[in-house]
């Protein structure tokens, strides 16, 4: 293991730009980190703090981790302004908009799988998809009387309610959803593993740190 960890190491000149590429440096703590687990930010006209979630706003990117209290951190102690060298006005509420803002993207990336014709709906169409291998990610209402058979290794989320999962496929209320393997279920992976520290209670399991 260790000399597969030092020869890992020894990167080639395009291997290092791909992982510097993949990487920012924490406002708050300094460090570099995964750009998947991480919020960019920039500060608009009116000098308000605007997180850029599709991280292709202009301006001087800022990049805090995504997590309630870093996120908090930031905006208490002026970092925005330090770093951008210009005033600042983050929200007073900032990492509650940022949960919002995700959710309402996470929302956006399952009415894509609805289009794209991966999501499967219904209890018994996503089950029998799930003992197939057939599905990447397996979403249910938090008060779902019936949960997730680990067994079948599929990325379990209870983020939505059943009301709103109904409002993104078009019916009063679905429990179940299944997302077939796809690159946008990659995305919906992403979006939410970047909200899941920001919830105040998080809602979603998989029996690992996050989904992969």
């Amino acid at each position: 293991m260790t000399a597969v960890l030092e020869h890992a190491t020894q990167e080639t000149p395009r291997s290092a730009g791909k992982k510097a590429d993949s990487e920012r440096r924490c406002l708050v703590a300094g460090e570099l980190k995964p750009r998947a687990e991480m919020i960019r930010f920039v500060i608009a006209p009116d000098q308000s703090v605007v997180p850029d979630l599709s991280e292709n706003l202009p301006g001087h990117g800022m990049w805090v981790t995504a997590s309630r209290d870093a996120i908090q951190t930031a905006a208490k102690n002026n970092l925005f302004a330090k770093a951008a060298k210009e005033p600042a006005k983050p929200d007073a509420d900032l990492p509650d908009l940022v949960a919002r803002l995700l959710r309402k993207r996470c929302a956006d990336f399952l009415g894509l799988a609805k289009s794209a014709g991966i999501a499967v709906l219904g209890e018994g169409q996503t089950e029998t998809a799930m003992r197939a291998n057939k599905l990447s990610l397996h979403l249910h209402a938090p008060d779902a009387t019936r949960k997730l058979d680990n067994r079948y290794n599929v990325s379990e989320c209870d983020l939505f309610s059943r009301d709103e999962m109904g409002a993104v496929f078009g019916y009063d209320q679905i429990v179940y959803v299944g997302i077939l393997p796809h690159k946008l279920t990659d995305k919906l992976k992403l979006e939410i593993n970047r909200l899941r520290p920001l919830l105040i209670s998080p809602l979603l399991t998989d029996g690992n740190e996050g989904l992969e």
